[in-house]
């Protein structure tokens, strides 16, 4: 092979196997960040904050935060579990509006007021509200939840509230699960927050009961606007309900 040629080959190998070994530390690169940011990839490997039930500081700041919300209507294992899980996803740089906690609590009926934004700054809460659950979920009370698709029931768990914007629904706040296997699937089930009418207390005395969605959370159309630009952008919503297998498995509240 002339030695020209053989000059050519040896360069043209050369600058092919540095371009690919280029693109394979992009890729890796990238990959190593989607591991990071991706809904529900939850390690636990941040200890910062002590997480359960086990640090007697946390225990009563959490009490003493409790007692000075004032308001009964809040669940105090709600706000308890709440605070730990909104603890947990601040030391690990997950949430950006860290001054509101929003609470939904399931344990109550849908004809009570049982999602609650509350502002941890003030100590108080700057909105309660009707929230339907999904149609899957039970009739007056929420029993059943889940994380599949298609199953039109409300999740469990820690969400991260998103950008609004204007959907087949209106006005709606999209919602980032990150409770591995227990909400982590709320993008491909297209759970967001939205209005519907059939979230009034006029539907309630009509019918009984709230009507029921596809597994969103639906608030009433006089106030879903003005909370969803309260609670937008990457402030954290939390999805109750006494389940202890739920409660003991949450990659949220347990890290190790």
């Amino acid at each position: 092979m002339p030695h020209t040629l053989k000059l050519f080959t040896f360069n043209f190998l050369t600058n092919w196997q540095m371009g690919m070994t280029f693109r394979i530390w992009i890729v890796f690169i990238l990959l190593m960040i989607s591991l990071r940011i991706h809904p529900g990839i939850l390690t636990g490997n941040d200890d910062r904050y002590p997480v359960g039930m086990n640090g007697p500081a946390l225990i009563d700041d959490i009490q003493e935060k409790y007692q000075a919300l004032k308001d009964t209507a809040v669940n105090p294992d709600a706000f308890r579990y709440g605070m730990e899980g909104y603890r947990s996803l601040s030391s690990r740089g997950f949430v950006q509006n860290d001054s509101l906690l929003t609470i939904i609590d399931f344990s109550k009926p849908s004809v009570a007021d049982r999602f609650f934004v509350i502002n941890l700054n003030q100590n108080a809460v700057v909105y309660k509200s009707l929230v339907s659950h999904g149609r899957n979920s039970g009739d007056l009370y929420a029993t059943r939840f889940s994380n599949k698709i298609h199953s039109y029931q409300s999740a469990l768990g820690f969400y991260i509230t998103g950008q609004p914007y204007m959907g087949s629904k209106g006005y709606s706040l999209r919602l980032t699960g990150l409770d591995t296997g227990y909400n982590d699937r709320s993008w491909m089930r297209s759970i967001v927050i939205h209005a519907a009418i059939y979230v009034t207390k006029e539907y309630i005395l009509r019918y009984g009961r709230p009507g029921r969605s596809l597994g969103c959370p639906a608030l009433p159309p006089a106030e879903n606007a003005r909370i969803i630009n309260t609670i937008k952008c990457g402030s954290v919503v939390f999805g109750y309900f006494p389940d202890m297998a739920y409660l003991q498995h949450s990659v949220v509240l347990h890290q190790d």
